[in-house]
């Protein structure tokens, strides 16, 4: 990269243009796209399971740095929580 600056925000518009698939871009970078995922997926996991909550965090911060909607914040910690997860019907007792 020349300039890291231009070449990660073009290559962002890029992706988000749908230009260029995500696995190319973080090959761009050296990593290995299923492995970047499971990085990424851990540390939100343990940041969530501290409380954090960074400015960097798409799901809760906006590009602006404000945050997220209403909606949007609800279904992170729905999904961070599991509450959303569907609960077992009781079984019926025959007589």
């Amino acid at each position: 990269m020349i300039d890291p600056l231009k070449d990660t925000t073009a290559l962002i518009a890029q992706v988000r243009a749908g230009f260029v698939p995500q696995p190319e871009a973080a090959g761009a970078f050296g990593y290995d796209f299923r492995q970047a995922v499971e990085m990424i997926r851990e540390a939100n996991a343990l940041l969530d399971d501290a409380g954090l909550s960074l400015d960097t965090d798409p799901r809760r911060v906006a590009k602006s740095g404000s945050a997220q909607d209403a909606a949007q914040m609800a279904a992170v910690e729905i999904a961070a929580t599991g509450a959303a997860a569907p609960r077992a019907e009781p079984t019926p007792t025959q007589p």
